[in-house]
C-alpha cells in the first residue's frame, strides 16, 4: 500500500493528489524548472521590497483615502444630527457642509504636494 510523502497519508488506487493534504503524487518536475521559478520568485520579491521602500504601492494614500472616507461619514451623520436639534443650523447646513469639505480637500492637496515634493525635489 503506498503512503504519501508529504503526510504520510495511506492511498488508495490510482490517484494524483493525496485526499488528506492535497500533495502533488505524480512525477515532480525537473529541477532546472524549479531553480527558474525560484530565482523569479526571489526576483519579484526584491522588486517589491525596493517598491515598498521607495513607497510606490501608495499604502499611504489608501489610510488617507479610509480616513477621509470615515469623515466625511461622521460629518454627514453630524449633519443630521444637528439639522434635526439645532433650527439655525437647519437652515445652513448644506453650506456648513460643503465649507468643511472644501477646507477638507485643500487640506488634502496641501499634504500630497508636500509628500511629493519630499520624494522628489527639484533639481538645484
Amino acid at each position: 500500500m503506498p503512503y504519501c510523502t508529504k503526510c504520510g497519508a495511506e492511498l488508495t488506487g490510482e490517484i494524483k493528489f493525496c485526499p488528506k493534504c492535497g500533495a502533488s503524487l505524480g512525477p515532480s518536475p525537473p529541477r532546472a524548472q524549479m531553480e527558474k521559478e525560484e530565482k523569479r520568485e526571489k526576483r519579484e520579491k526584491s522588486e517589491k521590497a525596493e517598491k515598498r521602500e521607495k513607497g510606490e504601492y501608495g499604502s499611504r494614500w489608501m489610510y488617507i483615502g479610509l480616513l477621509i472616507g470615515g469623515f466625511v461619514i461622521i460629518l454627514a451623520g453630524l449633519n443630521v444630527y444637528l439639522r434635526i436639534v439645532s433650527d439655525w443650523y437647519a437652515r445652513y447646513s448644506e453650506a456648513v457642509f460643503l465649507i468643511v469639505i472644501g477646507i477638507l480637500v485643500i487640506l488634502i492637496a496641501i499634504y500630497a504636494t508636500m509628500t511629493a515634493a519630499k520624494r522628489s525635489p527639484r533639481p538645484p
